[in-house]
């Protein structure tokens, strides 16, 4: 299964790395097919075709993102994957209301990383 288009989501992603740019510690990587970004070799979001996949939320997180926007969970394959919750983004100007969210998940992994 084809997670991202280049293509079709190309603006998304330059918009979003221009405001994780300057976070310390973030890298890029290609995971599933898709741009992927961590901290700390943590996975904390990733973008698929028009939309966003934010990994490291806390139940909590997870809830009051649901409560505020249209979600699902990430599914790799066969497994269902809980924790990795997307978010469809139809326009690229939707992407700055999702960031506080997409920041707690960079929080989240830098933490996370600390105690490993």
């Amino acid at each position: 299964m084809k997670y991202y288009s280049e293509e079709e989501t190309k603006d998304l992603r330059l918009s979003f790395e221009e405001q994780i740019q300057s976070w310390p510690q973030v890298s890029k990587k290609i995971m599933f097919g898709c741009p992927s970004y961590k901290t700390n070799e943590k996975l904390f979001v990733f973008l698929i075709t028009k939309g966003i996949v934010i990994t490291k939320l806390n139940e909590n997180q997870r809830e009051e993102l649901s409560k505020k926007y249209e979600t699902g969970f990430f599914q790799a394959g066969k497994k269902i994957m809980k924790n990795w919750i997307i978010i469809p983004i139809k326009q690229k100007s939707e992407l700055g209301k999702l960031m506080p969210f997409v920041i707690k998940s960079y929080n989240n992994a830098i933490l996370e990383s600390k105690q490993t």
